[in-house]
């Protein structure tokens, strides 16, 4: 069964902050006008409201024992403060809906801003690897050097040219391991390029 990654990580670092240009507006009319539309029918809601108290008050003031009018005033505020709050949170999601937009181009650009910068430190450290395995090299190259001229000065025979082969052997093994240090660790930047 073939396996297929759900990662977004390189599809959100090829999208650019233009994207949500054209659709902001489109979707910023349509939450505005839905706006208007719910403002509309919780003030049609409101006004039923009042006339309905109103009714229930009149028809209330032909009973002996009738109750307070004040209970239907407190009513009719109650029912137009619950409708001020309603349309106080609607014009706040129209305020935040405006502000998303805004707020992904940002978010795009600082995303981008983020890669761009990934991307030079993950050449600067390459850069430094091979130079670091240049330098190594370079020491290899002299070490082998330095050992010759020793063993031809005298130390070609006898305990002293075992003593300046082991130096060699343990700075040459020095210099491999190095090497293969830089090599692992220049890893994580190779597969991270495919």
């Amino acid at each position: 069964m073939k396996s297929t990654s759900k990662s977004t990580k390189k599809a959100a670092a090829a999208v650019s902050p233009e994207f949500v240009d054209p659709f902001s507006s489109l979707v910023l009319d349509s939450v505005e006008r839905v706006a208007g539309l719910q403002k509309k029918t919780l003030d049609i809601g409101a006004e039923q409201t009042g006339e309905w108290i109103g009714a229930w008050k009149k028809a209330f003031s032909y009973f002996p024992l009738t109750p307070s009018a004040f209970l239907f005033d407190v009513a009719v505020q109650a029912a137009q403060t619950a409708v001020e709050t309603q349309k106080s949170a609607i014009d706040l999601v129209v305020e935040q809906s405006k502000a998303a937009p805004g707020i992904a181009k940002a978010r795009a650009e600082a995303n981008s801003k983020i890669a761009d910068g990934v991307a030079t430190i993950q050449k600067s450290v390459e850069r430094s690897l091979e130079a670091q395995k240049t330098i190594l090299e370079f020491a290899g190259e002299q070490n082998r050097a330095a050992f010759e001229t020793a063993k031809k000065l005298g130390a070609a025979a006898g305990p002293a040219a075992v003593i300046v082969d082991t130096f060699q052997r343990g700075a040459h093994a020095a210099i491999e391991a190095q090497k293969s240090f830089l090599n692992i660790a220049s890893q994580p930047f190779a597969t991270a390029k495919s």
